[in-house]
């Protein structure tokens, strides 16, 4: 008896996150052959049921071990390829044109993922096109940062024209500065490695004010993706990844997503982030990103079946009309939820009846999954064990026997105009 081969071509999930592994977990439940290539910070996603894997090394370190990986996928038959980070999306547009037809990729090698994942670039389009973002300066020197000095007002934003270049070096890709000594510092350390940032306007508002609009633009010009979703949390506070995430119709941004990559014609999915001013209400850009958001569990909480629609485009199968969104469901990643909750309540920003307030509603929990325990369990797994290990070198050491001191050497107090020469004590004696 034969047995016929899987007619969906396979997926190859690529440095992917929390928003790559539900998505993983839907395609699989639908007869799909998932791969996740994954960083060796994610290697509990490996656990997931039913997947394939592999650790691979930081594509910036060793690009090689990236290509040899997808020209395996290419020989076993191919695949379609999804980005989880931004890293993966800079270097799959940067090695398309090498890499063999039968691996599939929003990302080609005309530049335009790259132009738009650059925040520089993106502000100077958004000018051109008359789509309002904050006012910004480009800083790649400590001349053209010493030029800017008297022209910056506090606070401020600096951010990473490549926010995951900034983020390897600072921990973070966007942070607020309030004067000119947190700035010297923080823009140093991104011109010692000769990382370009951007100085930007402090929108005001905090980050419930900060919209995005998710979709997936077809390579005909058709949108079959589209929603909206705004954050309730986030870690790190105010500049960091979405904790807990909400369905929301935001129309304004969805028109300022489409007039831009209407504009570009770009191909793929795509992430807009915009914030709208806590006293004016106007909205502002604040970033486009090019590959799944970690938040992408929202999509299947507001019931558009983005996941399978994601895939589908990329893989050219057929589609019908979006189902409808339903507004007021959540994604929360518990991870960074839990650091998020804690410092909104020591900052009293918010109290455990606010926080039980906004968890209702939440529909996907991220890596957490009742049906698929893996990976929490394997993350969980790896925190108590580091956990453990950093308790037990902190009290071995504590009990360690330390070496006896050496010996007092008394030395004669240093020569001065008010202190003579010993020596010259006993020569006159």
């Amino acid at each position: 008896m034969t047995v016929a081969a899987n007619p969906l071509p396979r997926a190859v999930f690529l440095d992917p996150n929390d928003g790559c592994l539900t998505m993983a977990r839907v395609l699989v439940r639908r007869g799909c052959e998932v791969h996740l290539m994954v960083a060796a910070a994610n290697a509990h996603m490996l656990s997931s049921r039913r997947t394939h894997g592999r650790v691979l090394p930081d594509p910036r370190a060793d690009p090689q071990s990236w290509l040899t990986a997808l020209q395996e996928i290419a020989a076993a038959g191919g695949g379609v390829v999804i980005c989880g980070s931004d890293a993966a999306s800079e270097w799959v547009s940067a090695h398309r044109a090498v890499l063999p037809e039968s691996v599939r990729s929003f990302e080609s090698a005309d530049g335009v993922h790259t132009a738009l994942m650059d925040k520089y670039e993106l502000y100077q389009l958004a000018a051109e096109i008359g789509v309002r973002a904050p006012w910004m300066h480009r800083v790649s020197t400590r001349a053209e940062l010493d030029a800017l000095d008297r022209r910056i007002t506090y606070p401020c934003v600096l951010k990473g024209a490549l926010g995951h270049r900034a983020r390897a070096i600072l921990g973070h890709g966007t942070v607020q500065i309030d004067s000119r000594d947190d700035l010297m510092t923080k823009a140093g350390a991104l011109l010692e490695h000769e990382v370009p940032f951007l100085l930007t306007e402090l929108v005001p508002g905090d980050e419930t004010a900060l919209e995005g609009a998710v979709t997936i633009r077809g390579r005909d010009g058709d949108y079959p993706l589209e929603y909206g979703r705004h954050k309730l949390r986030q870690w790190p506070p105010d500049y960091g990844v979405g904790s807990l995430t909400s369905s929301k119709a935001v129309p304004g941004t969805l028109a300022m997503n489409r007039r831009i990559l209407d504009h570009t014609g770009y191909f793929g999915i795509s992430s807009c982030e915009t914030k709208r001013h806590a006293e004016t209400g106007e909205l502002y850009l604040i970033e486009i990103n090019v590959r799944v958001p970690g938040s992408f569990g929202v999509a299947e909480a507001c019931g558009v079946d983005g996941s399978w629609r994601l895939y589908a485009v990329a893989a050219g199968l057929p589609l019908g009309p979006q189902p409808p969104q339903v507004d007021g469901r959540h994604s929360m990643l518990p991870d960074i939820e839990i650091l998020a909750v804690r410092a909104r309540i020591q900052a009293g920003d918010q109290t455990w009846r606010d926080v039980l307030r906004s968890w209702r509603g939440t529909r996907d929990f991220g890596i957490v999954s009742i049906a698929d325990p893996g990976p929490a369990l394997s993350m969980l797994s790896t925190m108590v064990r580091r956990r453990v290990t950093r308790i037990v070198r902190e009290r071995w050491s504590r009990l360690r026997p330390r070496p006896a001191s050496a010996p007092v050497v008394e030395v004669p107090p240093p020569v001065t105009q008010h202190t003579t020469d010993p020596t010259d004590a006993r020569r006159s004696a």
